[in-house]
């Protein structure tokens, strides 16, 4: 007789029984099993020996692998777990079920008396085919069946009871033989929650794996989930009250759950322990799965600890202690339901705590045992919070050099097992563990969800990615020779930055300090302990050019190179893009006009926070703008001669190479005065450039004495209109010796005053020659070169552009051109608009023609006639 799709062993033999009308044990017999005369279930009911798979085979004509199917080891370590020594299921397996079976009355009749296998699990509780609740025992005698075999001489009689009868007694008492088909259960509809649970336990069960709710996107083996709803179940079952139950689950599954053991006349079993045990009754399984899928079905981890949290808030207004100490609620769980629960807590913890929870991630976790994750983040953060970061998290009356180093000691604990104090010695922050607590109380106040999210994502960015700096070893540094006062003055020089004194030193030095070490200024060795040093030093950003900065940042990356750590950058800070789209309390620095920014401070003066203010930003975030993106030094002004105030080492530098200066002062032997005359500095400004490049200047006492030709001065004077001071320098001599000259030749002098100045007269002179178009604009002193380079940045797309290439500031080439515009009256650009590029007007056409024709034509027509001069030694 063959055996139905999912039936249990013992009732295919029993049902094979019947049919011939064999006494059970006749029966056993003959298909080579053993007949079990005790009390307990048989041990082939749990799993086969070879040689018993296979005599039954032999004896009934079906396969071995079938028989070995109706066993319960084909849940073996999907549904119940068995010790193959004994045959014996283990009870502590999630609802491992040892003995007795729950059945289904409809599938009893439908069958005749046929017993499904699945119903021996500790998980069924209902009939997915008939939605009902499964029966727990017998309607008439209450005894759970198939707790105990068959009497040996008696013939089985299926979809009947075979308990004893109430009373009975002896070798083989009376059976109590009642109708099982008949037993009275619930009924569901098609998509009751019951249901819906029971097709997800078996789904579990017969593929080993879970992929369904808060396991979809991280699946889980079958084992471990099982694990996770008894666990939660077994809370339910303990914790839960009667109302609680009814704001989850369907009232007709409340109601069967509390009527249930009421009914029963039998001696059911006790629910002692019923997170471990396999419940007593189908109702009750039933309410603790549909309970615990409540929350497990849900699509992630915050959604399954919302619907979780009743049950941790319920037990402690009930004076029941819940914390992440005891929140396991059952032995070999998944992590998934670690992390639900640790974030159904998380309103309930501290900000310490829900930092070293992790609970602002998408998968909280405990903190992780042992030291590598602390060595790790203590390597990888700054004492001072990136102010990148920090500034989005700034708080009402919280300062940065507050609020920064908590940031940085909140974020190691992230993950791990410190606490603040701990944390903050391990970063050397500048501040006790109860003022980093005020502090988190601070950012507890103010979007706190956010915030602690932005800590949690940093902290494990850091722990998984190698980062390039190692702050551990920069905190380390000696910074006592850093920025020597020589070196100060140095940079100055070449820069052009006043303020070289040994005050305005000291304060560089604590603001290039704070950014190689990335510990407050304060902490520096060469740092005044007052407000007013610290007020200096924050504000020097304000200070900063392109070229400062630049220099001060090349002095701190040899500092770095001299210390052994070159391969590091000067300063990092993680990608802010991983902000995305968190609502955080500070201001972002990256919603500031830059242009603006620049215009306020070097064209309007002014002050920090008045900018800020203007701006609708704050001072801090102002700071760290002009840290990042200094303010380009104001424009510089001009002397009558030409000479440009303030700028006269940078500009040198910039016109006279080594090898140029070398060749004009060595090889062409032009005199310093004459060559700073040339570039527009003085002679002392050529005479210490010489001395840096490392050039031997001439010894004095060995002049050369000139003899100057009449027609070329008078030529060169008269007609061309050029200065005695000029001429003078051409021919390395004295203006009064050129003068002498003059005199000698009857050359008559002009009168002395601005028109004469040799600049003005070159001016003049340029603009004579050249096209009508360009005259007005050759009149003044450096007119050709704002033309040459108004043409040269025609071409961009935007003045910002052109300005970048051609590698001056924008504010100065902006005012070069509106210069040029009001000499030449008329419009020479459309400026830029968004989605339109800047163009030339018609009139700007024509004028950056007449440059480039005059550009090629320059060096003929520009070139000076040799003077006539005779050398004699003296």
């Amino acid at each position: 007789m063959p055996s139905l799709p999912g039936e249990a062993i013992d009732s295919w033999l029993e049902a094979l029984a019947a049919r011939t009308h064999t006494a059970w044990a006749d029966l056993i017999t003959a298909v080579g099993l053993k007949p079990s005369g005790g009390t307990c279930t048989s041990q082939w009911i749990v799993q086969l020996r070879p040689g018993e798979s296979t005599a039954i085979a032999t004896a009934s004509g079906l396969d071995a692998d079938t028989i070995d199917a109706m066993t319960l080891s084909h849940y073996a370590d999907r549904g119940v777990r068995i010790d193959t020594a004994t045959r014996t299921v283990n009870r502590a397996f999630p609802w491992g079920r040892s003995s007795g079976s729950r059945y289904c009355p409809q599938c009893l009749a439908a069958t005749g008396g046929r017993w499904q296998l699945s119903w021996r699990l500790g998980w069924a509780f209902a009939c997915t085919e008939h939605h009902c609740l499964l029966a727990d025992g017998c309607p008439s005698c209450g005894g759970v069946q198939r707790l105990r075999p068959h009497i040996s001489d008696a013939i089985p009689a299926p979809a009947h009871c075979a308990n004893p009868a109430p009373g009975a007694t002896g070798r083989a008492p009376a059976r109590c033989a009642a109708d099982l088909t008949a037993t009275p259960v619930a009924q569901f509809t098609d998509d009751h929650p019951v249901l819906v649970a029971q097709h997800i336990v078996y789904d579990v069960i017969e593929t080993a794996t879970a992929q369904f709710g808060v396991y979809h996107r991280d699946p889980k083996p079958g084992a471990g989930v099982l694990a996770d709803i008894r666990a939660v179940a077994g809370r339910v079952l303990a914790y839960a009250s009667h109302d609680e139950l009814a704001n989850i689950l369907p009232a007709d599954l409340v109601t069967a759950y509390r009527a249930g053991a009421e009914e029963r006349s039998g001696p059911a079993r006790a629910q002692n322990k019923p997170g471990l045990a396999t419940p007593a009754y189908a109702a009750t399984a039933a309410v603790g799965v549909a309970a615990a899928l409540t929350s497990l079905s849900k699509p992630d981890i915050a959604a399954a600890a919302a619907a979780m949290r009743w049950l941790v808030s319920g037990a402690r207004d009930r004076g029941l202690s819940v914390s992440t100490a005891n929140i396991g609620w059952g032995r070999r769980t998944t992590s998934t339901l670690t992390a639900a629960q640790i974030a159904a807590l998380a309103p309930l913890l501290k900000p310490s705590e829900q930092l070293r929870y992790r609970t602002a991630s998408e998968k909280p976790s405990r903190p992780i045992a042992g030291s590598a994750r602390v060595d790790r983040l203590a390597q990888r953060t700054p004492t001072m919070f990136w102010p990148a970061w920090s500034l989005r998290m700034t708080i009402p009356t919280c300062h940065q050099r507050h609020l920064r180093p908590a940031l940085s000691a909140a974020m190691m604990l992230v993950g791990t097992r410190l606490t603040l104090h701990e944390a903050g010695k391990r970063i050397a922050a500048p501040m006790t563990g109860q003022g980093l607590s005020r502090v988190l109380q601070l950012l507890e106040q103010n979007e706190w969800s956010d915030v602690s999210a932005v800590l949690t994502l940093l902290a494990d960015y850091l722990a998984d990615t190698e980062t390039p700096i190692d702050y551990q070893r920069r905190r380390r540094l000696d910074f006592s020779t850093l920025l020597p006062n020589s070196a100060w003055a140095r940079v100055c020089r070449d820069t052009a930055t006043p303020g070289r004194r040994s005050a305005r030193a000291r304060v560089a030095r604590c603001y290039l300090f704070e950014r190689l070490s990335a510990l407050p200024a304060s902490a520096a060795p060469f740092a005044c302990d007052d407000n007013e040093f610290r007020t200096k030093t924050a504000d020097f950003p304000e200070h900063l050019t392109p070229e400062l900065a630049a220099a001060l940042d090349r002095h701190g990356q040899d500092f770095l190179t001299t210390n052994g750590i070159g391969d590091e950058p000067l300063t990092w800070h993680p990608p802010t893009a991983m902000l995305g789209d968190l609502h955080l309390p500070g201001h972002d620095p990256a919603a500031v006009d830059i242009g603006e920014l620049h215009r306020l401070i070097r064209v309007e003066d002014y002050s920090l926070g008045a900018a800020a203010e203007h701006l609708g930003t704050t001072l801090e975030t102002v700071r760290h703008l002009l840290t990042t993106h200094p303010a380009p030094a104001r424009e510089p002004v001009t002397h009558d001669q030409g000479r440009v105030r303030g700028t006269g080492y940078r500009t040198a530098k910039s016109a006279l190479t080594p090898d140029r200066l070398q060749d004009l002062y060595e090889t062409d032997g032009r005199g310093l005065r004459d060559i700073a005359a040339s570039i527009g500095v003085d002679r002392k400004t050529v005479a210490q450039l010489a001395h840096d490049y490392g050039i031997p200047l001439r010894v004095p006492g060995r002049q050369t004495r000139h003899h100057v030709d009449r027609d070329w001065l008078y030529d060169q004077y008269v007609n061309k209109r050029r200065a005695f001071p000029d001429l003078a320098r051409e021919c390395g001599m004295s203006t009064a010796n050129m003068e002498r000259w003059a005199k000698t030749h009857n050359i008559p002098k002009r009168s002395r005053g601005g028109p004469s100045h040799s600049a003005n007269l070159a001016a003049a002179a340029e603009a004579q020659a050249a096209p009508d178009i360009l005259r007005p604009a050759l009149a003044g002193i450096g007119g050709w070169e704002r033309l040459q380079r108004f043409a040269a940045a025609s071409p961009y797309p935007t003045m910002t552009i052109a300005a970048k290439e051609l590698g001056v500031h924008q504010f100065t080439l902006v005012n070069q051109i509106n210069r040029l515009e009001r000499e030449l009256d008329q419009k020479l650009l459309v400026r830029a608009e968004r989605g339109r590029p800047m163009e030339l007007t018609p009139f700007g056409s024509r004028v950056v023609g007449a440059v480039n024709a005059r550009s090629k034509a320059a060096p003929a027509e520009m070139t000076a006639p040799t003077p006539v001069i005779s050398h004699h030694l003296r």
